[in-house]
């Protein structure tokens, strides 16, 4: 007798959830790396024309992928684009600055000085009166993250005040626009690949601006035509291109195929991978003592940070569950 092959199974949801988790994580730690090649190892310092490549490359993407039938995008109306417009260009000169202070400080340095963007978060909060104060504990971890931030900046053999000043503004920014788009809900309705294709649409204008109005896109485009002999430079270049709106897939795919512990996992083991890889990556880190505690002890607070803002957010979804169970049990004994 001959058996009949047996058809391979579909993946399991738990495989498919495994899978993407380690997708997220490889390419959410892979980003740094890949934008600090680009401007570190071959140069091309032009940060905002790095930026305003990557913004036309993803529209560009989209657009093609909506014309082959794969995303769908509905046209952005007037009215959205007022509304988006302030969010997009916070959003973009945060990368912006980001990635002027990727240039200039190593990867862990710079994963530390974005781990302050809760702290802008609660003096902006504590300032304006936006938000009740948050809990004992989160303030601790907090207090911690700041902490590890000056012990770090005081031992950095290599300081450089331009690269921590980029990277202080990119917090900033940061904390500007989760405040901007938490208090005027301008990104509520829409999808992650419309709130992607959208901010690049409306960014790009602005920053083609900027970077005419610094120089940055000749120099940027006689740097490109210089390199364009080089398979390694233009290998990493596309990747860094690509990078952005990948990592976008990749959260949002992890999001959707795990729970949000998952992805809060991963968000935080992307950072500790990150600062261990930095050490010894892409020139690593010229150590003293004083830096690398500063760094671990910022790196410590961000991961209790991560924990602990979950923990209270599951437990605030726990309560508004138990609340309405018993608002329903209420009513039917009525």
């Amino acid at each position: 007798t001959v058996s009949c092959p047996t058809a391979m199974a579909p993946p399991s949801s738990a495989m498919v959830g495994a899978f993407a988790a380690v997708f997220y994580g490889v390419v959410a730690v892979a980003m740094g790396f890949i934008n600090k090649a680009v401007m570190s190892v071959y140069g091309l310092e032009e940060s905002n024309f790095l930026l305003l490549c990557q913004m036309a490359v993803t529209v560009a993407v989209l657009f093609v992928l909506r014309g082959a039938g794969r995303v769908q995008l509905a046209p952005i109306s007037l009215a959205q684009a007022k509304k988006l417009l302030p969010v997009a260009i916070l959003y973009n000169a945060n990368v912006a600055f980001a990635l002027a202070s990727l240039a200039k400080v190593s990867v862990p340095t710079y994963n530390t000085l974005k781990r302050l963007t809760p702290a802008v978060v609660l003096a902006a909060n504590k300032a304006l009166r936006l938000r009740p104060d948050p809990s004992k504990e989160v303030v601790a971890c907090i207090v911690i993250v700041v902490l590890g931030c000056l012990i770090a900046g005081y031992g950095d053999l290599e300081f450089d005040p331009r690269g921590y000043v980029m990277g202080l503004t990119s917090c900033a920014l940061q904390a500007s626009y989760l405040l901007v788009v938490e208090r005027t809900g301008a990104e509520r309705g829409l999808s992650s690949i419309e709130i992607m294709v959208y901010n690049a649409m409306l960014s790009l204008p602005p920053l083609f601006l900027v970077v005419l109005a610094t120089g940055e896109l000749g120099s940027g485009m006689e740097r490109l035509s210089a390199m364009s002999g080089d398979v390694g430079f233009v290998s990493v270049f596309v990747l860094a291109l690509l990078a952005g709106m990948l990592l976008n897939y990749a959260l949002f795919l992890c999001t959707l195929t795990n729970s949000a512990l998952t992805t809060t996992v991963v968000g935080v083991l992307k950072g500790v991978v990150s600062t261990a890889l930095g050490f010894f990556l892409l020139g690593g880190v010229d150590p003293s003592v004083t830096h690398v505690m500063g760094i671990l002890t910022n790196t410590v607070g961000g991961v209790a940070y991560s924990c602990v803002t979950y923990s209270e957010k599951q437990a605030k979804r726990r309560m508004k569950v138990k609340n309405s169970d018993l608002d329903l049990a209420g009513s039917e004994g009525k």
